[in-house]
Formats: C-alpha cells, structure tokens, sequence
C-alpha cells in the first residue's frame, strides 16, 4: 500500500511538471496553403507574416504552390489532388468553378458576412481599394452563374489587356511607324493587313507571331473580322447581326457559322506567321527573328523595359513598343477564391490574405514586381505614401518626400537618379498614354485617366468559358495549328528512321556473327 501511494505521488508531480512544460512551449503557427500562378505576386512573406501577427497576435506559415495553366489549375481542384486554401484561376476558369459547385462564397464585398467570425483587432477592411471599373466589368459579364453571383464567390486580383506587341525601330524602318497607319491597321497588324484588305508592308510576311493560345487568338480574329468589315451583314445563331453586338457579345460568340469564318481567317493567316509562341516573342523580336507579336500587357510592359537600348535615339530608348488596338479589345482578369477542398481551420488566414493583398501597399509591390495591373485602383495607391514610396526606391525617383535620406543616397551613388521628382515619375507610371494608340496602358478602363481617343470600359470584352461549344472550339483550333503541315514528309521520315534502326540492327548482327566466324577459324587453326 505505501508503494502505491509513492507511485501515485511521482504520477502526479510528473503530470504536474509536464503541465508547466507545456505551458511553456511555444504556440505552432497557423498555416496557410495558395495556389498560384508562377511568378505571380512579390516576395510577400515577410509583409504578411507581419501583417497577420499584428491582427490575430499568432504566426503564420505559408506552404505556396504553382500551376502554368487554368486547366492543370482545374484538373487538381476538381478531382480533389490539390488540398489546397485559396487560389487565383482567371475569369473563366472562376466561371468554371462555380458552374461544377467547387467553390464556397466569400462575400468580400459585403464586410459583415466577410469578416463574421474574424478576430478583428487591427483590421481595416479593403474592398472599397478594389476599382471600380473592374467589379462593374465583372458583373456585367458573370453577374448570373446559375443564380449565383461570381463577386460572392471571387475577390479580382491583377488584370491586363491583349494587345501588338512590335519592334518600333524595325517598324521606322518599314515606314510604318506612323499613327494613321497604325490605327488604320488596328488589328490588322497581326494579319500583314492594313485595314483595307491590302498588305501592309511585304517585308512583314513571316515576321508575325501569334500566341498557342485558343482563347486569346480566337477573340483578336473576332475583332480583325469586325473592324475590316468581314462580319458585315452575317448574322449570329439568334438572328442578330454581329456588327450590333457589343465588344462582350462579340467575344463571347461559338456559333457554328463563326467558328467556320475564324477558322478560315487563322488558316489564311499562317501564311504571314513565323509561329505561335507562349513565353518567348519578346526574344524572338530582339533578336530580329520577329517584328510582330500578340501579347499580354503585362508581359508587354516587361518587355519594353527590358528593350532599352543606349544605342537608339539621341538618349537611348526602348527598342519594343506596345499597341492597344482600337474599337474593340480583350480585358482579362484573375481573381481569388475558395474551393471546398480547404481546411476550414484556415479561414482567417485565407481571408487575411486576401485583404492583405488588396492594401496599396501590396498592390504597389506586386504591380512593380509582375508588371501587370492590380485590381486596387490606382487613386488608392496614389494616396498612400508608403505605396508610392516603394515604387519611389525600385523605380529610382529624386523624391525625398517619400524616401529618405539614406535610400535617396544609395540610389544616386549606384547608377543616379531615373526619374528628377516624383511628378515625372507619376506622370509616366500611372497616366502615360502611348503616342501612336493614345492609350493608357496600364489602366486602360480609368474614367479618370481620359486620352485623345476616349478608351473605355465599353470598348473591351471579357470572355466566358465556351460552355458547350468549348469541344467544337478546340477542333476548329487542333485543325488551324495543323493546317499547312504535309503529312508526306513525315511519313518518309518515320519511313528512314525505321530503315536506319534495322539498318543499325542488321549491322550489329553482322558484326557478332562475323565475330564467331573468326573464332570458329582461329579454333580450327589451332
């Protein structure tokens, strides 16, 4: 009896000690796990980690995943490979989604339901920084889902346009480089047509690119269909005549008869093209192996950067230059969301995410970092001074009202100053309108931000998921990439590589029994 009575005291002083050490260990992070695009947003960790803390008094671990395209995005989602907390598909893709019932609603836009449940110490609510333009653009395009509202389900991330992407010194030398020309051409450009049916320049045949992209090539036809008159008078499967559509309507169109005109167009297209590409035009271009090419803005902005040339112009200048066509366009965008295949445990921090990336600060860092264009429109960033001292310090601006003494220093004694204030700078970053296209480039859809040729958000399309057309699409596609392509070549191709493989075979046997042949001499000698 007094053993046991020992025990139990060692039990419970043991259970005792091991309580205090437990009390003493320290908290394990939340954790958080995105799905995004690579190359896709800043190096944000520190930012958020920060940011969650001071919100929530807890750390937070973030496990970050890529994918390259929405269909490998969806494939995972879908047959649930992906376990995943918040991703970023585009537009269509989110249509997808909540069209399969993958998805569960976010609210961002109604902060009650957003923020129920939240520990809201510290937090300031962003989804009045989110433009405007965008949310209007979205529910004109998604606004009914199956009595589902996309804005419930998806918070808009970054967002471009399609445009030309071209070599302007090798276009001064064609003498085309020219506004009326180009604006005459308008989409045209990516067809060797200068907007009268005729060829714009002969040296340009063979020196056009178009993306491996379905959705983007087929929606730039519509618009060169449109534009050069190729539509006038046809109708849609309804009885509606495609020249009344509006750029939505346009874009938005599979109907049998169209599919077999964009079909045609592409075909006849090829014979202008060097090739289709995906990542690389911009090299192609530089390196004189293209002059043309369709392009995403943000890949474009990129571009241009990266073309400055100290030996063009009195100064120096950018060799590549960027091309929004006029009439009609394509606007994009992609778009957080949740699909049902999260840990509801994380859903705080997901929802802090996404918040977090909707801060001007954020929307400053990425924009600087991807190139394209945030969502938060660009007023918000403008009145923050933390947001425009970061594009201050990476784009080397003279702005000691937003720098201070000792970064204003660093950036004189590295390579000196870019820009002499923050004006010019602004000036260039948020209102620069191309002297050719008259467009903003990087806010194409901003009321505020008005150019000589009165761009708005009228003017651009956003694209749908093709629904059950998508099958008769991607024929029509699989049909233009091959068309052109003699299958007699290949044939006698394979026909040789067989030949050299018995060949070879053949040869090898020779060769082994030629050597036993030898042995069986040299025995016999013997």
């Amino acid at each position: 009896m007094k053993k046991l009575s020992i025990a139990l005291c060692i039990l419970m002083i043991a259970v005792f000690l091991f309580t205090l050490v437990g009390c003493d260990r320290p908290q394990e992070p939340d954790t958080l796990v995105v799905y995004n695009w690579a190359d896709y947003i800043y190096d944000y960790e520190d930012d958020f980690k920060a940011y969650y803390k001071g919100i929530t008094g807890k750390d937070i671990e973030i496990t970050y995943v890529t994918f390259d395209t929405n269909e490998t995005m969806l494939t995972k989602i879908t047959k649930g490979d992906s376990n995943v907390d918040v991703v970023c598909p585009s537009e269509y893709a989110i249509q997808k989604l909540i069209e399969m019932d993958y998805l569960i609603p976010l609210n961002y836009f109604d902060e009650s339901k957003y923020t129920k449940g939240m520990t809201t110490k510290g937090y300031v609510h962003n989804a009045n920084n989110v433009d405007k333009n965008i949310v209007d653009k979205i529910q004109q395009t998604f606004g009914d889902i199956g009595g589902k509202n996309m804005l419930d389900y998806m918070v808009p991330y970054m967002y471009g346009t399609l445009g030309v992407l071209y070599n302007k010194y090798q276009f001064m030398e064609l003498g085309i480089y020219d506004k009326d020309i180009m604006n005459q051409a308008n989409w045209g450009l990516l067809f060797n047509d200068n907007g009268k049916g005729q060829l714009l320049h002969e040296e340009l045949t063979g020196q056009i690119l178009m993306k491996d992209s379905i959705r983007d090539t087929y929606a730039v036809t519509l618009f060169y269909l449109l534009e050069t008159g190729k539509l006038n008078g046809l109708r849609d499967a309804d009885g509606n005549l495609y020249t009344d559509l509006s750029a939505n309507q346009l874009i938005n169109s599979v109907d049998d008869n169209l599919l077999e005109i964009v079909k045609q167009t592409l075909t006849q297209q090829k014979q202008q093209l060097f090739g289709y590409e995906v990542d690389f035009g911009k090299d192609d271009l530089l390196k004189g192996n293209a002059m043309v090419d369709l392009a995403w803005s943000g890949d474009a902005l990129y571009a241009v950067e990266e073309s400055w040339n100290d030996n063009l112009g009195e100064e120096g200048d950018y060799e590549l230059s960027y091309y929004v066509p006029h009439g009609a366009g394509n606007i994009w965008f992609d778009g957080w969301v949740i699909p049902k295949t999260y840990n509801p445990a994380h859903e705080e921090a997901i929802k802090l995410f996404i918040n977090f990336l909707n801060s001007p600060t954020s929307a400053a860092a990425n924009m600087m970092e991807i190139g394209y264009s945030s969502a938060v429109a660009p007023d918000k960033i403008l009145a923050d001074n933390d947001a425009k001292s970061i594009l201050a310090e990476v784009y080397c601006v003279n702005a000691p009202e937003y720098l201070d003494k000792a970064t204003l220093d660093a950036i004189e004694a590295d390579n000196g100053f870019d820009y002499d204030c923050w004006e010019d700078f602004e000036e260039e970053f948020f209102f620069y309108c191309d002297e050719i296209d008259g467009t903003n480039w990087r806010y194409p859809l901003e009321s505020d931000f008005a150019n000589a040729e009165n761009r708005d958000v009228s003017t651009f399309g956003v694209m749908r998921d093709f629904g059950a057309k998508n099958k008769d699409v991607v024929t029509m596609w699989n049909y233009v990439r091959s068309a052109g392509v003699n299958a007699l070549p290949m044939f006698l191709w394979m026909v040789l590589a067989v030949a050299v493989v018995v060949g070879g075979a053949y040869f090898v046997h020779f060769l082994v029994e030629r050597g036993r042949f030898k042995q069986i001499v040299n025995n016999k000698k013997q």
